[in-house]
């Protein structure tokens, strides 16, 4: 009888516990990906982004960088660089040709009318003043006035988007082994190779890549340019977010140095 009680107080024990467990169930698991989404109120019939990202000791010791500032964080490697739209199709359609539109950007519609300067939240500041490196013009400035303010965007929107874009990449196992090969010379398929193991297999110029020179003579990784479509933000680092670049703008070579600061 006894082990019948024993048995039985078992089985009990065991329906309570489950129906606790019925009561609570575990939670969902939190969400991995945010919707990031741009939407430009004027000229928005472009056909591609180009999300540029800065290797911050090459970038700073070449033309655009011109050294950085004294203030240039030293970390993180990994910065941003712009956000930039493709030609508006009235461009195309006036063969405006695609140099002059990368040279002059939204001085195309506004002429040399200077944009007002964009207004961040505190965070945001903060955040661009990190990640975006410290040229001796203000960068942040620019890229507004060149790439943002003609298309009618919300300046905020628009960086706090192209920022969380480059924390994306930044923290998969690729960027993270490229951080980990500063001061090495590489290979550009390997580097492809890693990046493509982190998104999923990469259309033609789907990523490509900038190289400065250093004073020695030497090709040195400045930039990473990735090709993405603009109604698929939120699907970055992931291969269906990309496209195929029409112009071939990567000038780095087969083998390339990967720049520490002081090289």
């Amino acid at each position: 009888m006894r082990a019948v009680q024993f048995l039985f107080s078992g089985v009990m024990a065991a329906c309570v516990l489950m129906s606790g467990c019925a009561h609570h169930p575990p939670a969902p698991p939190p969400a991995t990906t945010t919707t990031l989404s741009l939407a430009a109120p004027q000229h928005g019939d472009f056909g591609h982004y180009t999300l540029a990202l800065t290797w911050q000791p090459g970038f700073c010791t070449g033309p655009e960088g011109s050294s950085c500032q004294a203030d240039q964080p030293k970390a993180p490697l990994i910065g941003l660089h712009g956000l930039w739209a493709s030609r508006p199709s009235d461009l195309i359609k006036a063969q405006v040709p695609v140099t002059t539109w990368w040279r002059k950007g939204c001085g195309l519609y506004e002429g040399d009318a200077a944009s007002p300067p964009p207004t961040f939240s505190k965070a945001l500041s903060h955040r661009l003043s990190e990640v975006v490196a410290h040229t001796h013009s203000d960068l942040v400035a620019h890229e507004y006035s060149k790439h943002v303010h003609c298309f009618g965007m919300d300046g905020e929107q628009f960086f706090s988007v192209a920022s969380q874009l480059r924390d994306r990449f930044e923290q998969l196992p690729s960027a993270r082994h490229l951080t980990a090969e500063s001061g090495m010379v590489i290979e550009k398929a390997d580097l492809t190779r890693q990046i493509e193991t982190d998104t999923g297999p990469l259309p033609e110029r789907g990523v490509q890549f900038q190289c400065n020179k250093t004073p020695q003579g030497q090709s040195a990784l400045a930039q990473i340019w990735f090709t993405l479509k603009p109604d698929s933000l939120s699907s970055f680092p992931k291969t269906n977010a990309f496209m195929s670049s029409p112009q071939v703008q990567d000038n780095c070579p087969a083998r390339f140095l990967v720049p520490q600061w002081g090289n």
